[in-house]
């Protein structure tokens, strides 16, 4: 099998991505291609092409900056707009909404390779919209996560497992074929609807069976198969390699937990999104710096805490200066490779006090890893809700019904009334986990109930 994925599945049916000139000169193809071939950016790039051969790199990054930037709103008001013409002759094979074939959707990504299809994404506001792929664009994205799994120290023909919920993305098409997947790809899909002990055990012998290297799921769900390991006894996995969490924020109390249930598992974060694929992975022992690919995207920071992405190889659906809700300090180093330090997840995750000053999800993780160290690391999770006044703290310990709830209680109420004084109604509960819609993505700080933000792909285009 491991000849097979290596060699034919992620070598042939997989294009390997092939660059061979700067990323100034990737720039500059996509905008050309853009202004000539996407209605939504069609003559937005004339004077900037005309101009970009006299300009140094400081002039040409400086002067791509004043380009129009998109977001999540364009995407939702003027998708069809963002199509290559391209595509207009390809057949969609999600056919508005409707169910497809299985055996056809294989077909059409994996031999014919003549496919339109659409991918739904989150948001922090709750709006999905959609982004569209043909084969080479989603050949793209698929490059750029094999690229994360081999930052994570995964090489190409080993199998790995995905635990994806059930209605993402295509989760259940997949594991029609899992047989198939794993022959040519190394690729199983384990799809839950619940994470639940079954589930869990059925992920573990997946990952036994196989003999997989490779784990790839998200943090809010790792956390959970990782709690329910320890409560039912379950013994740690130790034969998995690595793991490759995304799309949330991952408190250190949780890797540390995750980390003794998978004893000799590298478990590492890779920063990425439904609408641009893979950008970053993890760089040092840090969950909140990552290493851009250079090869698959360019990042600027913005002045309203938000990062402006443009992916550089996806033409029938460009993606150009986007911005993401998400918050970072872009570091631009002398060879020209790109860093994320300090990522907070989304820039719409804070609380504010008095002064104006914001106060992300890192401060509470600090102030968790402070008691940690007075309780002998019993705090494995941590959330919090608010609305108004009010503001509810809740942690999950390791070990429940210990000495250490009065000490955690009374330090976190400590914590929020010095640093959050207008929440005059502060409770700190102790509850065995955090039940949670998996389909949703997982909040450490949110107002209400936290659920806004759909996993990618939950939301299907109506049909007609």
């Amino acid at each position: 099998m491991g000849f097979l994925a290596k060699h034919i599945g992620h070598r042939h049916i997989l294009s390997p991505l092939r660059i061979s000139h700067t990323r100034r000169q990737s720039l500059v193809d996509l905008l050309a291609y853009a202004n000539a071939n996407v209605p939504f950016y069609e003559g937005l790039y004339t004077d900037f092409l005309r101009e970009c051969d006299r300009l140094d790199d400081t002039e040409f990054y400086r002067a791509f900056a004043e380009t129009p930037m998109t977001t999540k709103q364009d995407l939702k008001d003027h998708n069809d707009a963002f199509k290559s013409r391209a595509l207009a002759s390809k057949l969609d094979i999600t056919d508005h909404g409707s169910n497809i074939n299985p055996v056809q959707m294989l077909w059409s990504l994996f031999i014919r390779k003549n496919f339109k299809v659409s991918i739904s994404t989150g948001g922090s506001s709750g709006m999905p919209t959609y982004r569209w792929l043909d084969y080479d664009d989603a050949n793209v994205m698929a490059q750029s996560f094999l690229e994360s799994f081999t930052r994570n120290r995964w090489s190409r023909g080993e199998p790995f497992v995905v635990y994806y919920p059930l209605k993402s993305y295509f989760t259940d098409t997949y594991a029609t074929f899992n047989s198939w997947l794993h022959r040519l790809f190394g690729f199983s899909v384990v799809p839950f609807e619940n994470v639940d002990t079954q589930s869990v055990i059925m992920l573990l012998e997946t990952l036994k069976r196989q003999k997989a290297t490779l784990l790839v799921i998200f943090p809010c769900v790792l956390q959970r198969v990782a709690e329910i390991m320890y409560r039912e006894n379950i013994p740690p996995c130790e034969s998995l390699k690595y793991i490759n969490v995304s799309g949330e924020f991952f408190f250190d109390c949780s890797k540390a937990f995750i980390q003794a249930m998978f004893p000799n598992a590298r478990i590492e974060m890779t920063y990425g999104s439904v609408e641009l694929g893979e950008l970053a992975h993890q760089h040092g022992q840090s969950s909140f710096d990552y290493e851009i690919f250079n090869e698959f995207a360019y990042v600027e920071e913005s002045q309203n805490d938000s990062l402006i992405i443009t992916s550089l190889h996806q033409k029938a659906f460009p993606m150009i200066r986007y911005e993401m809700e998400d918050k970072a300090q872009v570091v631009n180093s002398a060879n020209g490779t790109q860093y994320l330090m300090c990522l907070e997840g989304k820039n719409t995750d804070f609380l504010r006090i008095n002064d104006g000053e914001k106060y992300y999800a890192s401060f509470f993780n600090c102030c968790v890893n402070a008691m940690n160290e007075e309780c002998g690391g019993n705090i494995i999770h941590f959330m919090m809700r608010y609305e108004g006044s009010k503001a509810r703290i809740n942690l999950v310990l390791k070990e429940p019904n210990s000495h250490h709830e009065e000490y955690i209680s009374a330090q976190t109420k400590k914590i929020m009334a010095e640093t959050f004084p207008h929440f005059t109604d502060v409770t700190v509960f102790f509850p065995a986990h955090f039940d949670h819609d998996y389909t949703r993505k997982f909040k450490i700080i949110g107002q209400g109930d936290g659920l806004a933000e759909v996993v990618g792909g939950y939301y299907k285009r109506k049909a007609g």
